[in-house]
Formats: C-alpha cells, structure tokens, sequence
C-alpha cells in the first residue's frame, strides 16, 4: 500500500468540555489553547498516521460531536459512515461518567454496529471523581476498550487514536 490508501471515519462523542477537541487538537499540534471553545455541532479535523504493520499512511477524519443536548437533535445525521468512536468523559466530572450509558445508547441507535474506546480524559487533574476500577468495569460490560488520557500532557493521545485507527482498519464491527 501506499500513502494515502486508506481514509476512516472517527467520532468522538461525549459531554460538553470533556476534552474532545483538546485531544484533536493535541494530535494535530501536540498543544491545546488552554482556554474552553464551545463546540457548535460539529468539528471536523483530517489528521494522518501512520502504521507499520500496514506500511501505509492512514487519512483518520475526525468528527468532534458538540457534546449538549442543545445540539442532540443534529448530532444523528454525524454517526453516519463511523468507523469507530471515542466516548469521552472527564475523570474530574462524575456526571459526564454517568452520562457516558447515554452516549452509548445514542451511538447504538445511530450507529449500532459501531465499535467504540471508552476515554477517561484529564488525568492531570489533582481531584479525580471516577477511579479507574469504576472506569475499567463500565468498559468491560460493553466489552470496549478503556484508556486514560491527558490532552493537556499529551499522556496516551497518540495512543488512543492509534488504537482506534487499527479498530476501524479490522472491518469486524463489533455489535454490544
């Protein structure tokens, strides 16, 4: 294969300032502004990776979904052509954990037989509110993956979007 082989769609999914365009953002320039920007229904990024195991270089369009109910009745139309998502919450923020069986819901009802990484984002925060144990057994229930991450650090981002990138790239959605 050769560069620019293979295009897949990603979405990212959760509350509103979890942290999904600041770990887009770090993908892209490796730093984030700092400072929270709303987003109005939808951002979308092209970043590319590459993978080894595959000798090709991977076009990953990113979908970053406004995570408020305001915007609930637009985000439908997104999920179409998903490949993978990332549902995100915030390790300092309880409720965007308990609103994460919200989003799943939503990503089955729009997009059922896409798989999908739970991310615990912000583990540079000094209060935590979701353990990892919590975190670890939300995942496993739904048979999902689950990683930690910091957009402001950079602590497993690329990692996150490498995973999902060799999700996507399997072609087996995985029903839950």
């Amino acid at each position: 294969m050769s560069t620019h082989d293979i295009a897949t769609k990603l979405i990212l999914i959760g509350d509103g300032a979890v942290g999904k365009t600041s770990l887009c953002a770090h993908l892209r320039t490796q730093k984030i502004s700092g400072k929270y920007d709303l987003t109005v229904g939808l951002n979308i990024e092209v970043f590319e990776t590459y993978l080894r195991e595959l000798s090709s270089t991977v076009k990953l369009v990113l979908w970053d979904l406004a995570g408020q109910e305001r915007f609930g009745c637009i985000r439908s139309e997104f999920y179409n052509g998903a490949r993978v998502a990332l549902i995100v919450f915030d390790l300092q923020n309880r409720g965007s954990f308990f609103d994460v069986r919200h989003w799943i819901r939503e990503l089955k009802s729009y997009a059922p037989l896409t798989p999908f990484i739970l991310v615990g984002n912000k583990t540079d925060v000094n209060l935590r509110e979701v353990s990892k144990d919590e975190a670890f057994a939300l995942a496993s229930e739904y048979r999902a993956p689950y990683i930690e991450t910091s957009a402001l650090h950079g602590q497993n981002v690329n990692e996150v979007f490498q995973l999902a990138t060799r999700i996507a790239l399997k072609g087996t959605a995985v029903a839950y």
